[in-house]
């Protein structure tokens, strides 16, 4: 009897373990024996022996597949596109492997007794999910080796093999090994097969860990994504909860962009109970402004919206006019500083002529020129609700200004105008007084400042200051070129006035007698409780005369005075007023070089108990130093019940001697009186 011997081949994934073949039993008769004279071994005992050696197999070769860089990252966010490819890879296997098994049946007639033997001994194995690896490459198909197996034992009576036998079972050794070198050649191609699929390189590991790098790398980034979206989304709920149970909500300021503005319109849809909203600065475009003009739709209850500071640009504005026009619930909003140009304001304007709710609408700081203004002059004209216009900081011009005249000659509700920063001149200033005077328009509130004005453009403003009907309240003619000449008419018009309040003259070159007459005039007006002088060069005489005007029977509650080149000696007189005045809440005196000499005489009418109306104090750009700081907090002390809730001392010399000083004043009033002053540096 020729015996072969064990041959271990790797064949797609199967390891085939032939035993040596069993020499010829003279006897036969158990049928509880097989070929080896052994008890075979129960059904589930052989498939355990099986199984165990499978996983033992698939364990190894796993150690193989990594060893040699073929086992892939399997992240998470992949997992699913990986699993598709293991499923494609084992469909090319079992492609194999019916080829393998068509092979293998051409040879189990020859060799029945050695797979017998190989299936009892649990060689065949299941290759798994895994790659194969360099090294099984180089090992699978190893040199046959015969070896007799010593420790089986004979079958009883066995006898002498013919030569025939022996050359037919050698034959069957080496079909054997063909179909294993067949089987390697095939592994090859499947193994070429399942890394294209993959986009794995057999022979380039350093890809493959390229690769997985990248992978994390994105990994990361995605995670960073989701976790960036659910907070947003957090954050978007939490604003929606507000605008769902709170009346009046401030969003202002919170990044929303076009995307967060569409997400939280839905809490808007149907809401009864938000009335104010205000979603300025958050960078909204045309997007989330359609979007927020589809839920306002079905809003009947929001009264109030403040869009200020996005990108609304002309489609946004032409979408808030087409809602205007249906939802007459809404009585304010504000598109300040949208870049909104001639077509938006068109749109709005012609809104304007329908909407008989709309009390306020603010367009300032827009690029709306000589065609927007000409629309909105119309718009104005035929509207009835309208009760504040802002088109200040847009490009309306002399010709602008002149349109916007006519619509408000005709305009019978407006109140509040604002048309600041148009660089009008005095053409555009005369033309907008005249209206005021020829028309019916209850003006009480008029921006003319920083609009190029002169005295040649403040005639018919004097002369609507003198007229008996004039209900204007609130004037601002800062920062034009008024002039000494022009503060003498206009304080001739203050005298006549009688519904004046707050007067703003600031920076509009006034000096010598133009404050002389402006002083007395204010004194003799009962109304005007407001005035404004900064910038203007008053110098030591004018703060001496303003100082004379306002010590007695002065109705003046806020004193303006910032940058007027006052210097310690105009100090000084401005304290000598404070002695007697009884009015005064509020004091600027910024920029004007007070230094430690103008503080100590401020700090010691200060110091007089009984003096208690002053609430905030400006003395910032003076030079002051750590004795003004001490003066200052010795005043605080001594009368605590006068001192001031707020105090500026920003941009000055104190060192933290003189913030301590300070610091323990404030401490001191807090304690005696309760009172909490604000300092700052």
């Amino acid at each position: 009897m020729v015996a072969l011997g064990r041959t271990t081949m790797s064949m797609r994934g199967k390891r085939i373990i032939q035993g040596s073949r069993p020499q010829l039993s003279q006897s036969s008769s158990s049928s509880s024996r097989g070929l080896w004279g052994k008890r075979r071994p129960g059904k589930v005992q052989a498939r355990q022996t099986v199984a165990r050696r499978a996983t033992s197999s698939r364990d190894q070769d796993n150690q193989q597949d990594q060893d040699q860089g073929f086992s892939l990252d399997f992240n998470e966010e992949v997992l699913e596109e990986r699993r598709e490819r293991q499923r494609q890879s084992r469909q090319i296997l079992e492609e194999g492997d019916q080829d393998t098994k068509q092979n293998d049946a051409g040879a189990s007639t020859t060799t029945t007794t050695t797979t017998t033997t190989a299936e009892q001994e649990g060689g065949v194995e299941e290759a798994g999910d895994e790659l194969f690896d360099d090294d099984e490459r180089g090992d699978a198909v190893s040199t046959a080796t015969t070896a007799v197996m010593a420790d089986s034992p004979a079958p009883r009576g066995a006898s002498s093999l013919t030569q025939e036998t022996s050359v037919a079972t050698t034959v069957a050794g080496l079909l054997v090994l063909a179909l294993g070198v067949a089987g390697f050649v095939k592994r090859r191609e499947i193994v070429a097969k399942v890394g294209s699929l993959l986009g794995v390189s057999a022979g380039d590991s350093s890809s493959s860990t390229s690769s997985g790098e990248s992978t994390m790398a994105d990994k990361d980034k995605e995670k960073e994504e989701r976790r960036w979206r659910q907070e947003a989304r957090g954050r978007l709920n939490e604003m929606c909860a507000e605008l769902k149970n709170y009346p009046n909500v401030d969003l202002s300021s919170r990044n929303l962009r076009s995307e967060g503005c569409a997400y939280i319109s839905a809490a808007l849809a149907f809401n009864d109970v938000c009335e104010v909203v205000d979603m300025s600065k958050n960078g909204i475009g045309t997007d989330g402004i359609l979007a927020l003009c589809e839920a306002l739709e079905n809003n009947l209850v929001l009264a109030e919206i403040n869009l200020e500071g996005n990108a609304v640009g002309d489609e946004g504005a032409s979408g808030l006019a087409d809602l205007l026009r249906t939802r007459q619930n809404i009585t304010s909003i504000n598109l300040n500083g949208n870049n909104i140009a001639d077509d938006g304001a068109k749109s709005i304007a012609e809104m304007l002529k329908f909407n008989t709710e709309l009390a306020k609408i603010d367009l300032g700081n827009n690029v709306v020129d000589y065609d927007g203004a000409v629309a909105l002059a119309e718009g104005v004209k035929a509207n009835s609700s309208l009760r504040v216009l802002n088109l200040s900081g847009n490009y309306l011009g002399a010709l602008g200004a002149k349109a916007l005249s006519e619509g408000l000659r005709e305009n019978r509700t407006l109140e509040e105008l604002y048309v600041s920063g148009n660089d009008i001149g005095d053409e555009g200033a005369e033309q907008i007084m005249s209206s005021l005077v020829k028309g019916k328009v209850p003006l009480k509130k008029l921006d003319l400042s920083n609009s190029a004005v002169s005295r040649a453009g403040i005639g018919s403003l004097c002369e609507y200051l003198s007229r008996e009907d004039c209900g204007l309240e609130w004037l601002s003619l800062y920062m034009n070129d008024v002039g000494v000449e022009g503060a003498v008419d206009l304080a001739e018009a203050i005298r006549k006035n009688s519904s004046l309040e707050h007067l703003d003259i600031g920076g509009n070159n006034i000096g010598g007698e133009g404050v002389k007459q402006i002083a007395e005039a204010v004194k003799e007006n009962a109304k005007i409780t407001t005035l404004e002088m900064g910038y203007n060069p008053l110098s030591t005489e004018g703060a001496t005369i303003l100082a004379e005007q306002i010590k007695f029977d002065s109705k003046i509650t806020t004193l303006r005075l910032g940058w007027c080149k006052l210097g310690a000696d105009g100090g000084q007189a401005i304290a000598d007023a404070l002695r007697f005045n009884e009015t005064l809440g509020t004091l600027d005196l910024r920029g004007n070089t007070l230094g430690d000499k103008g503080v100590g005489a401020i700090s010691q009418s200060l110091k007089i108990v009984g003096l208690e109306g002053l609430e905030r104090l400006d003395l910032g750009y003076n030079e002051i130093k750590d004795d003004g700081a001490f003066a200052l907090a010795q005043a605080m002390k001594a009368n605590p019940e006068g001192a001031a809730a707020s105090i500026n001392m920003s941009n000055n010399y104190i060192t933290k001697f003189g913030k301590t000083a300070l610091e323990e004043a404030a401490s001191m009033v807090n304690e005696f009186t309760g009172k909490e002053v604000s300092i700052t540096y």
